[in-house]
């Protein structure tokens, strides 16, 4: 492959380049189908548990919920301890946290902590489902770096859907020591903020419209309509002028390619599973379906300031830009601008020794298996079967898997219980802002990426773990497999 194709190909191969002008030319409601009025940021509620017998305690409850998100009517939602979406979930690498899951639907449902390292049993997919009026209680030590991870429904077939009602919220694991030493933003609602980017479409009475026709399954769902934390066309007004922004595509398969209006730059500090060893100055980011970056934005010359999805990026081509959010910094206590120095350092793995490498095949077949059931998706030519495990791994060892995808679309691919490192796409090595920790990588069309990862420490023969491709509707429809770690 050239090294022009690969740059376009990359999470932010375009990022750091020379925008043009007209690339930046939009509307404030661009390619939305209403005009809406301007809303205060959309902070969510931080629920940072109770400490009970050395434990960090989480009650929460699946439920229903009606939500003004729109400006003249309201939408019937799900939520988790409220009516859309959910709290933040902030803890501490270390602890020992216990998740006590209520579900009050009238509908099964999991509930999935996407990025943990854990025991397969508490790991919340679609085995840990819980049927209505039950209740499910994970309980696991927190071995994973802090970053920016989340929480989100992983019911069998249903994912899609529930995720789209909103059964979904962010969990951050913190290092304040950490954050202060190394002069982070990290003062919740201060100058950090969560900022869950998701996309949504609704009927004309304002109710959620999500459908299982063959294209909006081959595509994923998407909407025109972007929200921020369940708010559209939002501004954040921050406390400081230099702000932590927790980028999260919570979309189920819109990709995103961000850009603030000015084309300023700002600093990329960490990637899905940690800090990155040093910044990385860029000014467009990529982020496909469930990734998550931390960026930091100096705000000082206080313009007024918009987060911009640019079109062409994706399954779908939109006809314009989109608006995400906006910014006013008016009023912002001015603090000095962060400071460009080395953050941590990452494992290195480069000596480890390779249990095995598995060739991992992405797959979409486009006949009658598409069109007239809910299938037509596999990886290794193998649809999800809950009966059936794909794949056995030995514990606290080192595996390469080589994912190659043989459609024409692009696919974020996920492995539960690990944050792996990019070996390479196609032979060539990763950007920098692509060496830190994930637990997500998107797979272009015709691509092969290589990563690395370890097994972790927990063993079960008899449950499960889950790998698939993160557009909801290509996992529900059958690209997905599990595997056990013994």
């Amino acid at each position: 492959m050239k090294r022009r194709t690969f740059l376009q190909h990359s999470l932010g191969g375009l990022a750091g380049l020379a925008l043009p002008v007209s690339a930046l030319a939009y509307h404030n409601n661009s390619f939305q189908s209403h005009a809406y009025s301007r809303k205060p940021f959309a902070l969510p509620p931080l629920d940072e548990g109770k400490w009970v017998n050395g434990k960090r305690v989480f009650n929460l409850t699946l439920q229903k919920g009606e939500s003004k998100i729109l400006d003249d009517t309201t939408t019937e939602t799900i939520g988790i301890n409220q009516a859309f979406l959910a709290p933040v979930l902030r803890f501490q690498k270390g602890d020992t946290v216990k998740m006590q899951v209520t579900n009050k639907l009238e509908e099964e449902a999991a509930l999935h902590w996407h990025g943990m390292i854990l025991p397969a049993s508490e790991d919340g997919g679609p085995h840990q489902a819980m049927k209505p009026g039950k209740k499910w209680v994970a309980e696991w030590k927190v071995l994973n770096e802090p970053a920016t991870y989340f929480y989100h429904s992983h019911t069998h077939n249903h994912t899609g859907e529930q995720v789209w009602k909103g059964l979904a919220g962010q969990m951050q694991i913190v290092d304040e020591s950490q954050d202060k030493a190394l002069n982070l933003p990290h003062e919740y609602g201060i100058d950090d903020y969560p900022i869950i980017i998701q996309d949504r479409q609704f009927e004309e009475s304002g109710e959620f419209f999500y459908s299982n026709q063959r294209m909006h399954k081959m595509n994923g769902m998407h909407g025109d309509t972007i929200l921020v934390n369940g708010a559209i066309n939002s501004e954040l007004k921050p406390g400081t002028t230099s702000v932590r922004l927790r980028l999260h595509n919570g979309s189920n398969a819109r990709f995103y390619d961000l850009v603030f209006s000015d084309q300023r730059a700002f600093n990329i500090i960490g990637t899905d599973g940690g800090l990155l060893e040093k910044p990385i100055t860029i000014n467009r980011i990529r982020l496909a379906p469930a990734e998550r970056a931390e960026i930091i934005v100096d705000l000082s010359d206080r313009k007024p300031l918009t987060l911009v999805n640019l079109r062409g990026y994706g399954n779908v081509s939109d006809s314009r830009n989109m608006t995400v959010m906006h910014f006013n910094s008016t009023q912002s206590k001015k603090v000095k601008p962060f400071k460009i120095q080395p953050l941590v350092t990452l494992p290195n793995w480069s000596d480890v020794a390779i249990a095995q490498t598995r060739p991992m095949n992405l797959e979409m077949h486009m006949g009658p298996q598409m069109m007239f059931t809910s299938g037509g998706f596999t990886i290794n030519g193998e649809a999800m079967d809950m009966d059936v495990i794909n794949e056995e791994l030995k514990a606290n060892t080192f595996e390469i898997w080589e994912l190659k995808n043989n459609s024409d679309m692009l696919h974020p691919f996920h492995v539960h219980n690990t944050q792996f490192k990019i070996l390479d796409k196609n032979g060539i090595q990763p950007h920098p802002w692509e060496q830190g920790l994930k637990d997500t990588v998107t797979v272009h069309d015709n691509e092969v990426v290589r990563i690395l990862f370890p097994t972790g420490p927990y063993q079960n023969s008899e449950v499960p773990y889950m790998y698939h491709c993160h557009i909801l509707e290509h996992e529900d429809a059958g690209m997905m497999g599990q595997f056990t770690t013994t």
